[in-house]
């Protein structure tokens, strides 16, 4: 009987044996391969540079089309959208003062308008209240 447990300990050693030679000659081709994918990733790749991302246009900005009149001028609307800390929100773009929205200048920034100018006109954009009369701000 101590033969019989000695032999059936056998047996599966060898299998056991077996089994971790077979695993390891597969896990030493994968790790080849893993190693080659690892090698051809660490390889430096050439990206954009600053000023060829900069010239990238926004994918997700909506871009509202201007119009021209008969004479081949511009027709531009602006949409005074914010102001907050002396900064204007024109068309869904933060501006400052003295700042380009456009062919015009920020001149300046009011608490509910401000002024854009060019050298042949001047332009008051007014902000109004939204359409949802849901929301209430209230300042102390």
């Amino acid at each position: 009987m101590g033969d019989e447990i000695s032999m059936k300990n056998r047996v599966l050693f060898f299998i056991l044996i077996l089994c971790s030679v077979s695993l390891a000659n597969n896990s030493q081709a994968e790790m080849e391969h893993y190693d080659q994918l690892f090698s051809a990733i660490n390889e430096q790749r050439k990206g954009l540079s600053e000023s060829e991302l900069k010239s990238l246009s926004d994918p997700f900005l909506k871009i509202k089309t201007t119009n021209h009149d008969n004479n081949g001028s511009l027709d531009e609307t602006f949409d005074l959208q914010a102001i907050f800390n002396n900064k204007a929100k024109i068309n869904g773009k933060w501006y400052q003062a003295k700042d380009n929205v456009g062919e015009y200048e920020l001149a300046s920034i009011k608490s509910k308008s401000v002024t854009l100018i060019n050298k042949d006109e001047k332009i008051d954009l007014n902000l109004t209240k939204g359409a949802n009369k849901n929301v209430v701000i209230k300042i102390k």
